[in-house]
């Protein structure tokens, strides 16, 4: 088979069955079995619960309170360290896992060593990190079989097959594979699929058909169809019409749908530059996003695409005799066929974006060609984003054309996405066309700062600032908010500084009461305590200090005053405050604090 026809199917397996961890219970039963009364610590399963919830970090944190001496009560300190583990694999955390696990004690029962060298090679196979992963799964394969279960055998076996995948050794992943398959013949479809991929990987698609004969699950036929296409034994044509029928039985937005989008896709590949292919293309290419973990070789470059793309422009431009450098006609007439036929609009639109010797050209067809693209139905956002950010001509942030990543960064902000976001803004100085500069540049400080990239978006804000010398209440309400976020990520002494180039372009005076209290909010997490309570207490002269803000800020400044040592100030403002106060609660808890200044003098 020719090389150069041959769709790219590169990938890995991956071992499903070590993922799902035996339950504490279950595994550690043997251990309760020699206590003579044994009561389950309730820590644990609160700590689970509240794992389970999303809060890792709180779980953690309750399991590391009275934690139990190991050599004293050495079955309740491990049912802790398992949750521990368990908490830090749901969490991904697997570096911590590593670290965790490599520090149990070999002397502990070897029910409980097991498992946790166990955990310990699935996290560095998670990290990828194959040899680390084997040297852990030897001595468990050699010495640990008379003490463990045959599944558990079986586990490490497979694990040591995923090891060589991961370090680029297929081979020897296929060599390992295959003498597990001798030693355990009733494991067929586990490990058929697991060489399926392998052999796939090695461009041994004949091979991988038969590997896969009797496997009847849905993996299975997806790797199928690809491998005879692959190996020749299906036309490209059959191929196609079998995926898209597949794809549409069990749905597109299905990872099944997903895996038989992705064959199609490579028949098309085969088959020759259609738009009706670029159609499937495009929906495979956006449907990506639903593969998960193992399903490499059904892995679509968006290079495909965009070769696909330009092939159609240039066929358009062949037969009009257009020559490269004459964008305004080329953009022109990907403009009228636009609606009536989009996907030869957008043939024309990548050549140009891609070949054009014109900066300017470029960039303008990139801006169209990305407006076509988000706005295809069901898919365009997806797509823009595949195509534009998935493995390419550009692929990475920093290398998508402008035009182009101010809407993958509306995208971006839409999702919660902060980091892609952070990435995209950081090359991006001036707006885009039509957007307002200072919202725009609040949006791209804002995106830099919470999605880690504080410096940039530092400089972002005070750029904002230089264009503007007034600021009316609406756009003054927006800086704080961005404010406020820096404030969030702790960076006190840029915002007081920005707070201080703030104040003279606020036009109104509730703005400048609010400024000088938010100041004060960063003196005090700076443990500047005397200066915090002097800007609480001009944010409450600033107005009517008998209001309701005035009376917080005046709190605020009894408070600071006090932590900066100034006591007999603090009880005046408290004292004051509490002959002000007529709510029974706030009554209780002035006096409170006056009390507490008793005794500090």
């Amino acid at each position: 088979m020719d090389s150069a026809k041959r769709p790219g199917v590169p990938g890995r397996f991956v071992v499903r069955a070590v993922t799902q961890v035996p339950h504490r219970l279950v595994l550690l039963c043997l251990l309760l079995l020699c206590m003579t009364s044994a009561q389950a610590d309730r820590v644990v399963d609160e700590a689970m619960a509240m794992a389970r919830v999303g809060a890792a970090e709180l779980a953690l944190n309750l399991l590391a309170e009275d934690m139990p001496d190991p050599r004293a009560e050495p079955v309740r300190w491990m049912e802790r360290e398992q949750a521990r583990i368990e908490i830090l694999g749901m969490n991904s955390r697997w570096e911590q896992v590593v670290e965790r696990t490599a520090r149990i004690p070999v002397e502990m029962p070897v029910e409980f060593v097991i498992w946790t060298r166990t955990r310990q090679a699935h996290a560095l196979i998670a990290l990828g990190r194959g040899h680390e992963a084997r040297d852990v799964l030897r001595p468990l394969i050699w010495f640990g079989r008379h003490n463990a279960s045959e599944s558990w055998f079986r586990s490490w076996r497979r694990l040591v097959a995923e090891s060589y995948d991961l370090d680029d050794r297929p081979e020897d992943a296929l060599t390992a594979l295959r003498r597990y398959r001798f030693d355990y013949p009733d494991d067929v479809a586990r490990v058929a699929l697991m060489e399926a991929h392998l052999l796939l990987q090695l461009e041994r698609p004949r091979e991988a058909v038969d590997a896969l004969e009797s496997v009847e699950e849905s993996e299975a036929d997806a790797l199928r169809l690809l491998a005879r296409l692959c190996a020749e034994d299906l036309s490209a044509t059959d191929t196609l019409e079998q995926a898209l029928a597949r794809a549409q039985a069990v749905g597109r937005d299905t990872r099944d749908g997903a895996r038989y989008q992705a064959i199609a896709a490579h028949a098309v590949q085969r088959g020759g530059d259609t738009t009706d292919g670029l159609a499937i293309m495009e929906r495979a290419l956006a449907s990506q996003r639903i593969l998960g973990e193992g399903d490499e070789v059904f892995h679509l470059s968006a290079d495909l695409l965009w070769e696909h793309y330009a092939r159609l422009g240039e066929r358009e431009a062949n037969r009009r005799q257009w020559l490269l450098g004459d964008d305004a006609d080329w953009l022109e007439r990907a403009a009228q066929l636009h609606s009536r036929e989009p996907h030869l609009s957008r043939g024309i639109l990548a050549l140009v974006a891609l070949r054009s010797p014109s900066p300017s050209g470029r960039e303008q067809a990139h801006r169209q060609l990305g407006e076509q693209l988000a706005r295809v139905e069901g898919h365009g956002q997806a797509l823009l984003h595949a195509l534009y950010l998935g493995e390419g001509p550009f692929g990475s942030p920093e290398q998508v054309p402008d035009p182009v990543r101010h809407l993958l960064v509306e995208q971006a902000l839409e999702a919660g996405d902060l980091a892609t976001a952070s990435a995209l803004m950081a090359g991006l100085h001036r707006p885009p066309e039509g957007v307002d500069p200072f919202d725009w540049g609040l949006r791209r400080a804002r995106a830099l700062i919470l999605g880690g990239q504080e410096e940039a978006g530092i400089d972002g804000l005070y750029d904002v600032l230089s264009d503007v010398r007034r600021l009316e209440a609406d756009p003054g309400d927006r800086f704080m908010q961005v404010m406020f976020d820096l404030q969030t990520v702790g960076r006190h002494d840029e915002a007081l500084n920005l707070f201080q180039a703030l104040a003279p372009r606020l036009v109104e005076a509730r703005q400048r009461r609010e400024l000088w209290f938010w100041t004060a909010d960063s003196y005090r997490a700076l443990d500047e305590h005397a200066q915090a309570a002097r800007y609480y207490l001009r944010s409450a002269m600033a107005g009517n200090s008998t209001d309701l803000w005035g009376l917080s800020a005046r709190f605020q400044a009894a408070q600071a005053l006090a932590d900066a040592g100034l006591v007999d100030d603090a009880r005046a403002l408290y004292e004051d405050l509490l002959e002000r106060a007529t709510e029974p609660g706030r009554r209780i808890m002035l006096r409170q604090r006056l009390q507490q200044l008793m005794l500090v003098d």
